[in-house]
């Protein structure tokens, strides 16, 4: 019997990477529909992020440079108001003339992605489809890129991703601070929050909101199949200055036009945040609460020159090891490039997600629509489970030019007369049991393939000293309505 609808956030106060989250209450969304489709995208386990704008003419962080706010990871600027000038102009020089939208969606279906968002519009307010609220977006025809074939970026890669059965997502920023009623020019911006007392000027605020139900209303009626609305910009609710965005409008408007899709209203909780998205971080335990880890593979989220200092590009393995983790523990990865100026990625990290596509290809069955089981990690050992049967998952992760002869499996006690098989080859390996614990055989590989080594359980007698028998689509539904 569901005891409650509100799961609350303080069930993970232990848990620092959610620590956003304090105090805010995960709603249950009772909409078969959103509930379904939740299930499809925690199948899923990758997505592919993009953060692409005219920032990256000049390879610039996405739009925080022209905050007026003195944050440890911008350099202040001597003249902030030339510099945003200049930045406000970069869409002037935008012009991605190597951009192939399907040449994205085979990098995506090689990494292993099965779903992919796109930053539609960050904060600067530089929209990347053919929007009619403003003249700032990328099909402007004053502007070089507006006469390409695929100049509305957002309807070529929707539909080239879309072509590779993939879910949709569309990142949309809640701030905009080129318009001129979030960023009014008749006061100063000292901050990324709207810079005037919305109380005596309702009617801008007014404006303001309609603006932005209107972009969300365009993506939603004509682009598809859209599953995902990624909001982004917290501070812009109704708790914070009164900047109220009317999200039970803007939500409702999208199940009229999309049933089912996740809106994910990010750090603010509540009805219209159907998942939640620590960002940079990997939660340092298991959590019933549908998440999704968004991470960079280099070090920013916005493109870098591949001479700058700040690329900092994770390796293949690196990738490989932080994914498992982050499945092991029930949570998706968001795993974000930064598109050129030209329209592609930097040669290092198309390099590690290729490496990071070809593990997970080779090794599917233990990623794919498996759900967590305790003890989740244990050492270098990082457990799955079959979403419906007795399957487990054991994935031994290893270091460079590491070894093994033996692996021990930790809290994990296979049932007498079980199988393990090598996930990657189909192989049978030798195993003993050891206490409540299971000792195997360790294959010798190079490569990718060396990253992780995955092993398929045909039956567990117990994990974490429990006793496996009640079926765990049931636990998992009592844990998502505690």
């Amino acid at each position: 019997m569901r005891k409650s609808l509100i799961l609350i956030a303080t069930l993970f106060l232990s848990n620092w990477a959610f620590a956003q989250w304090k105090g805010k209450e995960y709603v249950v969304d009772q909409d078969p529909k959103v509930q379904q489709k939740l299930e499809e995208w925690q199948d899923l386990k990758l997505g592919f992020f993009v953060h692409w704008g005219a920032y990256s003419v000049d390879g610039l962080c996405e739009s925080w440079p022209i905050v007026s706010e003195d944050v440890d990871w911008l350099t202040p600027h001597e003249d902030l108001d030339a510099f945003r000038k200049q930045y406000f102009d970069l869409p002037k020089r935008f012009n991605p003339t190597k951009f192939d939208a399907n040449q994205w969606a085979d990098l995506a279906e090689e990494m292993g992605a099965k779903y992919f968002v796109f930053t539609t519009k960050h904060h600067d307010g530089f929209t990347m489809w053919d929007t009619k609220e403003t003249d700032y977006k990328i099909t402007n025809p004053e502007f070089p890129y507006a006469k390409a074939p695929q100049a509305d970026v957002t309807k070529a890669l929707f539909d080239a991703m879309r072509a590779k059965d993939m879910m949709i997502g569309a990142y949309i920023s809640k701030p905009d601070w080129h318009h001129p009623h979030y960023w009014s020019k008749s006061f100063q911006s000292p901050g990324r929050n709207v810079n005037y007392k919305i109380d005596r000027h309702p009617d801008w605020w007014k404006s303001f909101t309609d603006f932005f139900y209107n972009q969300v209303e365009e993506l939603m009626t004509g682009y598809g199949d859209i599953d995902i609305l990624w909001l982004d910009g917290a501070w812009a609710d109704k708790n914070n200055l009164k900047q109220d965005m009317k999200m039970d409008e803007v939500g409702n408007m999208c199940r009229e036009n999309q049933p089912g899709i996740l809106v994910v209203d990010r750090w603010v909780g509540g009805p219209w945040e159907n998942y939640r998205t620590p960002e940079q971080h990997i939660p340092s335990e298991s959590n019933p609460i549908p998440w999704e880890t968004n991470m960079t593979v280099n070090c920013c989220f916005s493109y870098r020159f591949e001479e700058s200092v700040e690329t900092n590009v994770k390796s293949g393995r690196e990738l490989t090891h932080k994914f498992i983790d982050i499945v092991a523990k029930g949570g998706n990865l968001l795993l974000n490039l930064g598109a050129s100026p030209e329209g592609w990625f930097n040669a290092e990290e198309i390099k590690s997600v290729r490496q990071l596509g070809k593990w997970i290809h080779a090794n599917e069955n233990a990623i794919y629509g498996t759900r967590a089981i305790a003890p989740f990690a244990e050492a270098n050992i990082r457990y799955t489970r079959e979403k419906e049967g007795e399957k487990v998952y054991a994935v031994v992760l290893l270091e460079e030019g590491e070894q093994m002869n033996k692996a021990m499996f930790p809290g994990c006690l296979v049932a007498k007369g079980a199988k393990i098989k090598d996930v990657a080859t189909g192989k049978y390996v030798k195993y003993s049991r050891q206490g409540n614990s299971t000792l195997v055989d360790m294959p010798k590989k190079a490569g990718e393939a060396q990253f992780a080594i995955a092993f398929e359980i045909s039956k567990v007698e117990s994990m974490a000293g429990k006793k496996v028998g009640k079926d765990q689509a049931a636990i998992d539904a009592e844990n998502r309505n505690l």
